[in-house]
């Protein structure tokens, strides 16, 4: 952020932070490009959304491109060869990368927790404690963080995850729910709201694996070592953006909402629910875009623990974590907006996320 000479100048940032258009005031001279890769209309991405439906991108000085990709996979081999600069979905890939040695690096977050498990309206409320999960067939997909952590879980309560519980791998969160309906699998694992869908389909939400195990990390913000040396800038002008989005999703339910629902052309009741929660339903994602260090490090472990990536593995994921781009982000806002409780509570978590 560069200074600006003369007391007009002053006047004019300081009116401009008042106003809420601080972006503006602040924004770079030169303009930066980076490339993000997106799935299609999904809303897990709010933040990186809505800082480019309310132009917070261009108030700090970045050119965005939205980049449509088919799978997190496709996604990171884009980031880690360089076609792209970021991937702000999936936890599942980035550690999977960088256990085969992939330089990738975590810089920010998207969502926490998310995932939840549906039953049968009829099953509901059977599963409270481990053992009740055991001689249970399990629906899941690969590329869904919870069923892991809960596996981890389940290994921590006494459970041979091998043994007692039989996980079925489905090809998506819509044949889950059609195996739990029919009956071919007790419990059923989805994330990014898909609960709500499952609960106007007939089924119910049995758990939020939040309950279990708390914070753990689903979408990350994920780039390559070489764009995090050579576009620290860029990223950081991005987080900044998406931060004050964040700002935007806390305070001000109805843009939210609205722009949202444009974007992704879903009904406005399932946006409100999966974003806000519904009379009937508690929405299980987070929105925290907080790289959270700490979490991501030990869902690493989780995977090695339950065999999902080598667990001797030479790569120390801690080593594929950036906190400085989130943190100088962070910074920035509070010393345009040093009033702000919200950046305040963020940088405590902070604090408490990467130490």
């Amino acid at each position: 952020m560069k200074k600006r000479l003369g007391v007009l100048a002053g006047v004019f940032f300081a009116v401009a932070a008042m106003s809420g258009f601080a972006g503006e005031a602040f924004a770079a001279e030169e303009m930066e490009t980076l490339n993000v890769a997106m799935l299609g209309t999904d809303i897990k991405t709010a933040c990186v959304i809505l800082a480019n439906e309310l132009g917070y991108y261009e108030e700090e000085g970045l050119e965005v491109n939205f980049e449509k990709v088919s799978s997190l996979p496709e996604g990171l081999t884009a980031v880690s060869t360089g076609k792209l600069d970021v991937l702000p979905y999936g936890v599942i890939p980035s550690c999977s990368f960088v256990s085969q040695g992939t330089d990738v690096v975590v810089f920010g977050g998207t969502i926490s927790e998310g995932s939840e498990a549906i039953v049968k309206a009829e099953n509901k409320d059977t599963f409270k404690e481990a053992e009740d999960f055991k001689g249970k067939k399990i629906g899941c997909f690969r590329m869904e963080t919870g069923h892991m952590v809960m596996k981890g879980w389940l290994r921590e309560a006494g459970l041979d995850i091998e043994k007692d519980v039989e996980f079925i791998y489905l090809d998506s969160q819509a044949s889950i729910m059609e195996a739990v309906l029919k009956g071919e699998v007790d419990l059923g694992f989805v994330n990014s709201g898909y609960g709500y869908i499952a609960k106007q389909s007939g089924a119910e939400v049995e758990f939020a694996v939040g309950d279990y195990v708390s914070d753990f990390p689903c979408c990350r913000q994920t780039t390559s070592r070489d764009a995090l040396e050579n576009k620290k800038d860029a990223l950081v002008k991005f987080e900044t953006a998406v931060l004050r989005a964040y700002d935007v999703y806390m305070n001000d339910h109805e843009t939210t909402v609205d722009k949202l629902t444009a974007y992704s052309g879903q009904e406005e009741a399932y946006v409100e629910a999966i974003m806000y929660g519904a009379e009937d339903y508690d929405n299980a994602m987070i929105i925290s875009l907080d790289p959270n260090k700490n979490k991501v490090v030990d869902f690493y472990e989780i995977m090695k623990a339950n065999g999902d990536i080598d667990a001797s593995t030479p790569y120390d994921m801690a080593d594929f974590v950036d906190t400085s781009v989130y943190e100088t982000a962070l910074n920035t806002l509070i010393q345009r907006d040093g009033e702000n409780e919200i950046y305040q509570q963020l940088m405590e978590e902070f604090k408490e996320n990467n130490n």
